[in-house]
């Protein structure tokens, strides 16, 4: 797939993103795997990127969701340009429920089929929700499940959805990153504190204006919004503190990169 090449400082680079899908099928239904052109590291490479992850609809599907990341969600623009993968995220958030409704051995089955295919395919790492997140408790769960299927692949996600972070913390090979902003930064920090005990939460906090909290915990991510993106674009990184500038996600400070990927990263891991 050929793509015009993007410019840094573009509110989304998702009309310029080669992205890839697969269909697994099991039981008369399918879910959908997808993957592009920033998730690549160790699954595939920037020209040829592998499906590694599994989405649903953005929003609709982010119960946790703020004022901050409603308004800079880049899947708005992914779904003008990229109607197919839209309607694959929407087929997904319909038939995952399916699954959920069915009876305990059948959402079992789903997740050993589920969790072969990450196996199989996804060795490089799988991350969860690039649009979407977790809607309720027992799709938090069946996540859980699937993890435990894939021992050797490592999990990733970044969840607004606080209410169901404990059950999240049941598997070992599930990184949990609790994404915030200026909306929710308080009860990203509290739920960090209440689960320190059980498993290593990490914070990833998205600027939309170059502003971070000065007392954001060590080893956290900051993830800054499309309009800072790409080294030399205004002094919101300059005026960063050495500690907070360490903390700056690589592939997003640089926007777009052939070698630059985001994968099984030690930032978000």
């Amino acid at each position: 797939m050929t793509r015009k090449p993007i410019q840094l400082g573009r509110k989304s680079t998702a009309a310029s993103t080669a992205f890839v899908t697969t269909k697994l099928e099991h039981a008369g239904r399918a879910l959908y795997f997808d993957g592009n052109q920033k998730i690549t590291a160790g699954n595939g490479t920037f020209d040829r990127p592998k499906p590694n992850a599994f989405s649903l609809v953005h929003v609709e599907d982010c119960p946790g969701s703020t004022p901050t990341c409603r308004a800079s969600c880049y899947v708005h623009e992914l779904e003008k340009a990229e109607r197919d993968l839209a309607a694959m995220y929407r087929h997904n958030s319909t038939t995952i429920r399916e699954i959920l409704a069915l009876s305990g051995d059948e959402q079992l089955a789903w997740a050993h089929v589920v969790g072969d295919w990450i196996r199989n395919h996804a060795i490089g790492g799988f991350r969860w929700h690039v649009s979407g997140d977790i809607f309720n408790a027992h799709y938090a769960a069946w996540i859980v499940t699937v993890c435990d299927a894939s021992p050797m692949v490592n999990h990733w996600l970044y969840t607004r959805s606080f209410d169901h972070v404990w059950l999240l913390t049941q598997t070992a090979n599930l990184a949990v990153n609790l994404s915030c902003d200026a909306d929710n930064y308080g009860d990203a920090k509290f739920e960090r504190l209440v689960h320190a005990s059980l498993k290593d939460l990490r914070l990833c906090y998205m600027t939309v204006s170059g502003y971070v909290p000065a007392d954001l915990p060590s080893g956290s991510v900051i993830f800054p919004d499309y309009s800072l993106r790409g080294i030399g674009k205004g002094s919101w990184f300059d005026s960063l503190s050495p500690d907070h500038k360490r903390m700056v996600c690589p592939v997003d400070l640089v926007s777009k990169s052939a070698s630059i990927r985001c994968g099984v990263c030690k930032k978000c891991f």
